[in-house]
């Protein structure tokens, strides 16, 4: 790096973040991203002209046969109407059939925006490292798959990018290198660096994982800060069964683990 490159400053101006906050935030709420999959998959077509848009009825049953959502016209309205506050959506007028209508009606339907998410990928491309490293880390997560086995990532903090392949017929015990007795450290084990301080500080491995009939299984015995699956924390003293592709939190936020579970 250059001594110019430190001294740069990346400027987003009120305007501009006003605009990535409301984008975010409209993106960020299951009933609009899938309302954007279905303007998406209206519009794939290279010849999509704005007749071709959805009008609200249309969007409705779509929402409720594709993604089993249910809501009236009014809260879809509130959902409309956030999108294009967002700059994500346009409305048009179009001529459409209407149920229990003669001829066809003059309504208000939407389609989605050309360059709907070019300028928030712009303005965040300052994450583009952090990003990157994400996906690598996925992938070398992948590399590992074979046999219905669990692979584990270690997603942040100093362990950041450690692996481990489980075998269905192993139990696995997690916790961090401070809190195992030499006792403890049997069946196979993943020790965790002292500098993930939230993690667990009971005196012995915490977390167990290991496979059953019907999956994988984790089960947190005791711990002090609390196991997490998403964000749902995990019930102490009774098994959960993992999803693949999901992430484990040891304890939440500064000094906890993020591990990435995948089968």
């Amino acid at each position: 790096m250059c001594d110019s490159d430190i001294n740069k400053t990346v400027i987003i101006d009120s305007e501009g973040s006003t605009l990535i906050s409301e984008k975010i935030a409209a993106v960020n709420n299951k009933v609009r991203f899938s309302i954007l999959e279905i303007l998406r998959d209206n519009q794939k077509s290279n010849k999509f002209k704005q007749g071709d848009s959805l009008y609200s009825r249309e969007i409705n049953t779509l929402l409720l046969k594709n993604y089993n959502i249910k809501i009236t016209p009014q809260m879809l309205g509130q959902h409309m109407k956030q999108l294009q506050n967002a700059n994500l959506v346009s409305e048009v007028e179009v001529k459409k059939e209407v149920p229990n209508k003669v001829g066809k009606r003059t309504v208000k339907a939407y389609f989605l925006k050309e360059d709907a998410f070019e300028d928030l990928f712009l303005d965040i491309n300052f994450l583009s490292d952090k990003l990157f490293s994400f996906f690598d880390l996925f992938k070398s997560n992948q590399k590992f798959h074979e046999d219905g086995n669990c692979v584990l990532t270690i997603f942040n903090g100093v362990d950041k990018g450690k692996t481990f392949k489980v075998h269905k017929d192993e139990t696995v015990l997690i916790g961090r290198k401070g809190n195992f007795s030499q006792g403890d450290l049997a069946p196979f084990s993943i020790l965790l660096d002292n500098s993930y301080e939230t993690v667990s500080k009971i005196s012995k491995p915490h977390l167990r994982l290991f496979y059953k009939n019907d999956g994988w299984y984790i089960f947190d015995e005791a711990s002090s800060n609390g196991t997490f699956m998403g964000d749902m924390e995990v019930e102490k003293g009774k098994p959960t069964k993992l999803k693949s592709n999901s992430f484990l939190k040891l304890s939440k936020g500064n000094g906890g683990a993020v591990i990435f579970c995948s089968f």
